[in-house]
């Protein structure tokens, strides 16, 4: 597991550069918003340093005077921009039912009626160069088809939601989009960490207190840009907090290449009026550190050794007030052509004695052919080595077999010419004492008293399912368990069907039968299933004494 080394600082005053508060994702009569952009500038001027308005590009068939909507927004932004003062920028929202994508700073769009998939997107994306940035990345609007990698589009697509205020509910950073934030993460994708207001009535900046955090040189157009390029940006519910992580001379949203694996340090500060409840450095590798400071002001640092040639660590915040705050994360990469990433082993649950299946993405970040050598350890023994030939950007998936597995921590390592860039450590439980299914499907009783059971016997080392359709994959099935039907309830759910009946038949296993409280339909399924009649309690027995 990954070693770390802890040095903890509270101190009583912390240096801050420029740290700028700005919306990065708003509306307005341009498309389903409301007012002008010249209105909604100038509105923001009071509560944020910088606004970015993303009209949906679906309504920019409509021209103005004769002139395009991007156009107009944009002489509108120039129009509002000062040095020092205020930034307006401005975009376009790409909306389709893969998910919706800001762009920043173009002239040129598109939209879903000229492209609906997102690999026409990216390539619209790296022909014409611009900044993106996934919204609001939750089931209700898409997930970018679980975040599929496009090395070529890392290259633009470098911001992200984990929070979006466009709620009734009012929760900002919200669960799902925090999770999708760190699958995104894990698929390959460089992302800066933001949160945007989306507003569609006239309240931009004032809708409510989250911001996108940004660490520029100045107040400047080209400062602030060229920051969101860098993913220079943590996103925020409190609308002044100052944070910052650093890594020596390398900021949040930077890829610090590194020729070994030796230790590096992280540095977090953090100030603000609310006192800081709770923090967490996350990893690629899993949470590494959690503090409850109690305090104002923090400078945390801390030494940690990346598993692999490919780490990440970003830093998660609660304040007492509820307030959440999620940093851009720092990575640190073994300079590559080739990296490896979306590794998942399967199943989920391994117990000793059996074997589990190495699921993985290699890909090429260039854009040029590519050469490689893969090698895949487990434990430091070969698992497979293969000769590998790349075109530009381009993604392999592979599958590989474990073989027989022993309890305990296992690691899975995977090199690219000699080179450590990914690793994944999975546990095999000890070995199962069986697998019991218990129907659920036809209105059966005492169905709680049997799920708590379910509970106590898998803590004993036994696995239980439910089956899901109809009481007939028994593949693999020690025992089955069948309450017959309780009173009341729906007729035909209590029906056993022939295919099931059969199913029955045909398993070798043991087979409990807990009568119900229906007297029909228990003679009926005690002469159609041939197995030991027993209580509850009889039941429970004779399972957990075994």
């Amino acid at each position: 597991m990954k070693k770390l080394v802890l040095l903890l600082l509270v101190l009583s005053c912390v240096v801050f550069g420029g740290i700028y508060y700005g919306n990065l994702h708003s509306h307005t009569s341009y498309s389903d918003g409301s007012g002008t952009p010249d209105q909604a500038y100038e509105y923001a001027k009071s509560y944020l340093d910088v606004l970015a308005i993303t009209d949906h590009a679906y309504y920019f068939t409509q021209k103005i005077d004769g002139n395009t909507k991007p156009y107009l927004t944009k002489l509108a932004a120039e129009r509002h921009t000062k040095d020092g003062e205020f930034v307006a920028l401005q975009g376009f929202e790409w909306t389709a039912g893969v998910g919706h994508i800001n762009v920043y700073e173009s002239l040129e769009w598109i939209d879903r009626n000229q492209e609906s998939s997102l690999e026409g997107f990216y390539r619209w994306l790296a022909e014409h160069k611009k900044l993106a940035q996934f919204n609001h990345p939750i089931s209700t609007f898409g997930t970018f088809d679980s975040f599929r990698y496009f090395p070529e589009a890392d290259q633009y697509v470098n911001l992200i939601e984990v929070g979006n205020g466009n709620w009734a509910s009012g929760d900002v950073i919200n669960e799902e989009m925090f999770g999708n934030y760190i699958l995104a993460l894990n698929k390959g994708w460089h992302l800066g960490a933001t949160v945007g207001q989306d507003n569609h009535k006239p309240n931009w900046g004032s809708a409510n207190e989250g911001r996108t955090g940004i660490v520029a040189d100045a107040l400047t157009y080209d400062d602030i840009m060229d920051a969101l390029w860098k993913r220079h940006t943590f996103g925020s519910e409190d609308k002044n907090v100052k944070v910052l992580l650093k890594s020596d001379t390398h900021l949040m949203g930077d890829i610090v290449f590194v020729e070994d694996l030796s230790p590096q340090k992280i540095n977090l500060e953090y100030e603000d009026t609310e006192k800081l409840l709770y923090l967490a450095v996350i990893s690629q590798s899993g949470t590494v550190l959690e503090l409850r400071p109690n305090t104002e002001r923090l400078n945390l640092t801390l030494s940690v050794i990346p598993p692999d040639g490919y780490e990440w660590y970003f830093v998660y915040m609660k304040q007492f007030d509820g307030d959440e705050i999620v940093t851009s994360p720092i990575w640190f990469q073994i300079p590559s052509s080739v990296y490896v990433n979306s590794v998942r082993i399967s199943p989920e649950e391994i117990h000793d004695g059996e074997s589990a299946k190495v699921y993985f993405e290699i890909y090429n970040v260039t854009g040029e052919d590519q050469n490689v050598k893969l090698s895949v350890l487990l434990d430091g023994n070969s698992l497979r080595e293969v000769e590998l030939k790349f075109s530009p950007y381009q993604v392999k998936r592979f599958v590989v077999p474990t073989g027989s597995l022993e309890k305990g921590y296992h690691r899975v390592s995977f090199l690219v010419d000699g080179k450590l860039v990914q690793s994944s450590v999975f546990f095999v439980k000890e070995k199962l004492k069986g697998v019991i299914m218990i129907d659920t499907l036809h209105e059966n009783d005492y169905l709680e008293e049997l799920k708590a059971l379910a509970g106590e016997l898998e803590k004993r080392g036994y696995n239980v399912k439910y089956p899901k359709v109809m009481l007939k994959d028994l593949e693999g099935v020690d025992i089955l368990i069948v309450s017959t039907p309780k009173e009341g309830g729906l007729s035909f759910a209590k029906k056993l069907s022939d295919k099931e009946i059969e199913a029955i038949e045909n398993f070798k296993g043991k087979i409990y039968i807990v009568p119900g409280g229906d007297e029909e339909y228990r003679k009926i399924y005690l002469e159609k299933i041939k197995g030991e009649v027993v209580t509850l309690e009889e039941l429970r027995r004779k399972l957990l004494e075994e």
